[in-house]
């Protein structure tokens, strides 16, 4: 049972990562349809410097809650279940249990990068998805825009993501939509940018942490 909560909570992390990071590059102006205005708007909340996002992630019976922070290449994803920290190109995996820490650490390939960071590779999220306007919505009770990003590529892991956009660019919430079918509902609880972190933050605090066992995949 804690490899398959792990296993879980490893998927639907890069999956967020993946999916906010693709967004990074913004479409010019000239070539802006309705659904591209929605998801600069989104874009300018994360290039603000650092970015801290809270969220809960509903996925069957499993419900996770955690927060990811951003800057640039860089991130940490933290909750109950895992933490990572990746520096640009170490990542640190630790998962607790009972008292027990293991701590995974890799340089993921390119092929690791697209569900890991894809910043590093995407030009834009347009060679990989068809943006499509879903116009105004409810989400809990409150107004948002709906955008569908459809995968290119029926092969690629990700198939679909609806994303929910508050009137000020903040994201409410994600739907993401594997390619067999197995959605993964984020609920974006609260976001804050224009955030700077200290020099060492996305790097593995071992004192913190200490490992009872260290799986070096490098």
């Amino acid at each position: 049972m804690q490899t398959t909560v792990y296993n879980t909570s490893k998927n639907i992390a890069m999956g967020i990562i993946m999916f906010l990071l693709m967004m990074l590059p913004i479409v010019p102006a000239a070539a802006q349809g309705a659904a591209e205005v929605w998801l600069n708007k989104a874009v300018e909340k994360l290039q603000n410097k650092g970015t801290e996002i809270t969220f809960r992630i509903n996925e069957e019976d499993i419900r996770i809650s955690g927060k990811l922070l951003m800057d640039g290449q860089k991130f940490a994803y933290d909750t109950d279940e895992m933490k990572i920290w990746y520096d640009g190109t170490t990542q640190w995996t630790l998962q607790q249990h009972s008292g027990y820490n293991e701590v995974y650490i890799n340089n993921p390939t390119i092929e690791e990068q697209q569900n890991i960071n894809p910043y590093l590779l995407l030009s834009s999220y347009k060679e990989y998805f068809t943006a499509i306007d879903g116009g105004e919505k409810i989400l809990n009770g409150k107004p948002s825009h709906m955008v569908t990003l459809e995968a290119i590529d029926e092969e690629q892991e990700l198939s679909s993501v609806n994303i929910y956009i508050h009137s000020d660019g903040s994201l409410a919430a994600l739907e993401l939509i594997t390619s067999v079918g197995y959605p993964h509902t984020i609920e974006v609880r609260s976001m804050r940018n224009g955030l700077t972190f200290s020099k060492d933050f996305f790097t593995y605090p071992e004192k913190e942490f200490p490992a009872d066992e260290v799986i070096d995949m490098r």
